[in-house]
């Protein structure tokens, strides 16, 4: 999944390189182009990083204080479905037994909205790995039919 983050690491790499190869050109010539994008690629790729490293410290930060029965909670409302992923990362490194959340996972996957899919199989994948694979063949991306059909099998 293309998310924002990825937006901006990519654009920031661009940036970097251009502003790179525009100041080495200036100084060094074509020389100085060639190695001025590199270096600005690779601060640009830095830059880029920045946001999506300081975002995950700050929602790890704000689940790590929750008792494991809010996790449950949140995990179990639905509402938060989109970080369902961290919040099973959260109970299983706290060595908190999962089984019983599956029920929430596959109700994500059989989901009619993609994006719902989407975070319910990387949930599954983290949590569930032999569940994962023995639907190994569904795409969140497919449609609620086809994805609803392969999610049987796991019956």
């Amino acid at each position: 999944m293309f998310t924002l983050f990825d937006a901006l690491e990519i654009s920031a790499i661009g940036i970097g390189m251009i502003i790179g190869a525009k100041h080495g050109y200036v100084v060094f010539g074509t020389t100085g182009a060639v190695m001025g994008s590199v270096i600005g690629g690779g601060i640009g790729f830095l830059a880029g990083r920045l946001p999506w490293v300081l975002g995950s410290r700050w929602v790890n930060r704000r689940y790590a204080a929750d008792s494991n029965e809010r996790l449950r909670e949140r995990l179990r409302s639905g509402k938060e479905y989109f970080v369902s992923h961290i919040l099973l990362a959260h109970l299983m490194s706290r060595g908190e037994n999962v089984a019983d959340e599956l029920p929430c996972i596959v109700a994500l996957i059989n989901s009619e909205y993609v994006d719902r899919r989407h975070f319910g199989w990387a949930a599954l994948k983290l949590a569930f790995p032999d569940r994962a694979q023995k639907i190994a063949s569904y795409q969140p991306s497919d449609s609620t039919e086809k994805c609803r059909s392969v999610v049987s099998l796991l019956d």
